[in-house]
């Protein structure tokens, strides 16, 4: 594959995405009841009247006790003195005798919690006139373990639209909830498949051009190489021979190693082997190495870099390539007597490099496409040496350093801008 691998395309990294996604909207959803719940429970223990505790309502002698306000709100209180004689106070009777045995009140003491739909509130007066005050209130809904409906409570009808309302909110959201998730997924399945298809097309694209760029200079390999077999040829034409098979092989390999080099720079999980670098000193000396050759094949050249020592993090052989890039193509591309300048210049967190000449410069309705692979503003059969990858190249190791290359055109030539952060 020529394609970066996403690890957003891992089947395991969606497995684990999805499970976690579902399992934690689920909690968040299942919480939602228990929490409308508590809110509802909060609003109705907001009046501090009703809840009273029959501690607070005591008093020296029963018959002072007050519960009106608990009766009036639905509730039952009755007085059960020393002797287990019952006195009723006020709603529902709470005990339908006029006393309890001892074994009947410790009966009822002990089975209190376990009587559903009712809530109870017990306090003892102590004395040798001490009372017991019972209160109990009917509970239009109560969970423990599972449900009791009890319709004698004062405000059922509204208590049990309000847990309608509760389980609608809920399924309501539960069913936002999938209608959004299964909308997600599917815009994530069709992006996938515009993302795959388009990666198929580049691959095809690609495996097109690498054939297209092979099969000429290899066709030239095969033609010469059976002439030379078939034929007496002389010592000159021999010669020619050769040379065109030596030239097509070289080539052919520069295609296939630039090949190689634009599939390892885009491969999952590769990085730079980089170093701090004085990047001055660097151009300083690549451009040295260049002087004799601009001087040979006529080139003018300028050189526009500071004294002082500017350090970034660089590999420095895969740079190189950078470097040799642009360069060759501005004299593959411009006749003799042209200008190659190469800047550096410091920002306040990055570092300009510019390689620029004052050339025929590149047509402005290729400028789109120059960074793509396989792509020649000039396909004359002069300037179709090269792979069609040098610059694809190069954006991929100037952004694996992180940084950015961008191209800027004007009448008198072209030039390139790097962006590199500082160290």
């Amino acid at each position: 594959m020529l394609m970066k691998k996403n690890k957003n395309n891992d089947p395991r990294t969606l497995l684990r995405y999805r499970f976690f996604t579902v399992a934690a909207a689920m909690i968040g959803l299942s919480l939602l009841p228990v929490i409308l719940f508590l809110i509802i429970t909060l609003a109705y223990q907001a009046d501090p009247a009703k809840h009273i505790s029959a501690s607070k309502r005591l008093m020296p002698q029963a018959c002072d006790v007050d519960v009106s306000d608990y009766i009036a709100d639905g509730g039952s209180a009755m007085i059960v003195d020393n002797e287990l004689n019952v006195t009723l106070l006020g709603g529902k009777p709470i005990w339908d005798k006029a006393a309890f045995s001892e074994t009947e009140w410790a009966d009822f003491l002990t089975g209190i919690d376990n009587l559903s739909g009712y809530d109870y509130d017990i306090a003892y007066h102590s004395g040798d006139d001490g009372y017991w005050l019972i209160m109990r209130k009917p509970e239009s809904v109560v969970m423990i373990f599972s449900f009791y409906f009890n319709p004698e409570a004062e405000n059922f009808t509204k208590d049990i639209i309000i847990l309608i309302g509760i389980f609608l909110v809920y399924f309501a959201a539960v069913a936002a909830f999938v209608i959004h998730y299964s909308k997600l997924t599917a815009n994530e399945i069709k992006a996938r498949e515009e993302l795959l298809h388009g990666e198929e097309e580049k691959r095809m694209l690609l495996v097109s051009e690498i054939s297209h760029d092979l099969k000429t200079p290899l066709a030239s390999v095969l033609g010469y190489s059976e002439m030379l077999l078939s034929k007496d040829i002389d010592g000159q034409k021999q010669r020619e021979y050769l040379q065109s098979i030596y030239d097509n092989s070289v080539r052919s390999n520069n295609i296939m190693h630039s090949l190689f080099m634009y599939s390892k720079l885009g491969s999952a999980g590769f990085k730079p082997n980089t170093e701090r670098t004085d990047i001055c000193e660097y151009t300083r000396e690549i451009i040295a190495e260049y002087i004799p050759i601009f001087e040979d094949k006529g080139f003018g050249y300028e050189l526009d870099v500071p004294e002082s020592e500017i350090y970034i993090n660089i590999d420095k052989e895969l740079f190189r390539r950078v470097y040799d890039n642009l360069i060759e193509n501005a004299m593959k591309y411009n006749k003799a007597g042209t200008i190659i300048m190469i800047g550096v210049e410091v920002k306040s967190s990055s570092v300009e490099i510019t390689v620029a000449d004052n050339g025929i410069g590149i047509p402005a309705e290729h400028i789109d496409r120059i960074f793509q692979p396989f792509f020649r503003a000039d396909s004359t059969s002069a300037n179709r040496d090269g792979s069609g990858l040098g610059l694809a190249i190069v954006r991929q190791i100037v952004t694996l350093h992180g940084g950015e290359i961008s191209y800027i055109g004007d009448d008198g030539g072209c030039k390139w801008l790097i962006k590199l952060p500082t160290t």
